[in-house]
């Protein structure tokens, strides 16, 4: 008997030392640089900043997100790219998701956003009782930026000009069948054509797409920088394991965390800044990324 309560205390501690280490991460963030080299990035880019967020889930640094605003500026990127879920697709978070919204709008003052997809923007467009929260949303991220550029990149291409040269960002929004629980859909080549058309691949191509699981499809697309969330890191990272588990829910995903590379192609995949329903990290701290061309 007394073996079995030594075991349910210890348990119990355990199960507070998590709460409390999880609690910690959430209140900071790091900010994580990546070097990227490529010859096909034309010279009038090299040394190119670019801070990408993905995740944000609505958290909030400091008041009215101000520790976030003033580190990005800090950084003084040329442009920004957000790889999807900002907000949180649930009625109960209409106001945070608004105030989410407000905070993209004063973001907008560093730096040109281009705004990849994530799946909780697309279930908050494509569910009845949350469409009308999206349209307001969508509304203050118009209605603010009169004199700033949001670029909302669902199915779009855009190329950014420096110097005579160019280099162009595409935005893939996935349908919400590709983010299905204990399922994995085939996402074919043909499918991103459908979506985004071919990219020239004389000239360097960077996709924002949300959903790290079709990597090779990516890369097969020809893509040469894609900058991808979702995962949350694996939520709890173990040393030498990575990632225990990803929102869909999988065990130990594939693609958790960090740079991956194939052929000439990188792979870019953000721990995010925040969470929702379960709010766990552990040895996962909250990231914001800089990119340098």
């Amino acid at each position: 008997m007394k073996v079995l309560l030594y075991i349910i205390i210890i348990l119990i501690i355990a199960a507070l030392i998590v709460v409390s280490e999880s609690i910690r991460e959430h209140k900071k963030f790091n900010v994580k640089t990546y070097k990227i080299t490529n010859d096909k990035v034309p010279d009038t880019f090299k040394n190119t900043r670019i801070v990408m967020l993905s995740d944000l889930h609505n958290a909030c640094y400091g008041k009215d997100n101000e520790v976030l605003y003033n580190r990005i500026k800090e950084l003084k990127p040329d442009f920004i790219i957000i790889a999807g879920d900002m907000p949180v697709a649930n009625s109960e978070n209409k106001t945070l998701n608004f105030k989410t919204a407000e905070f993209i709008v004063k973001i907008s003052d560093i730096a040109d956003i281009y705004y990849g997809v994530g799946n909780h923007e697309r279930r908050m467009l494509e569910s009845v009782h949350l469409k009308k929260d999206w349209i307001k949303y969508q509304s203050i991220l118009n209605n603010n930026s009169k004199n700033k550029k949001i670029y909302y990149m669902d199915n779009k291409r855009l190329s950014v000009s420096k110097g005579g040269k160019r280099i162009n960002i595409f935005g893939l929004d996935l349908e919400l069948a590709y983010y299905q629980r204990f399922s994995k859909k085939n996402l074919s080549e043909a499918e991103i054509i459908k979506n985004l058309g071919r990219p020239n691949k004389e000239e360097y191509n960077i996709l924002i797409a949300h959903n790290p699981e079709y990597f090779e499809s990516y890369v097969e697309w020809g893509a040469d920088l894609i900058l991808s969330g979702h995962i949350h890191g694996g939520m709890v990272r173990l040393p030498f394991i990575g990632g225990v588990v990803s929102p869909k829910p999988r065990l130990f995903p594939h693609y958790d965390y960090g740079e991956y590379k194939k052929d000439n192609t990188i792979m870019i995949l953000s721990g995010g800044l925040g969470s929702h329903s379960i709010k766990l990290r552990l040895n996962n701290v909250p990231e914001l990324i800089l990119i340098e061309l």
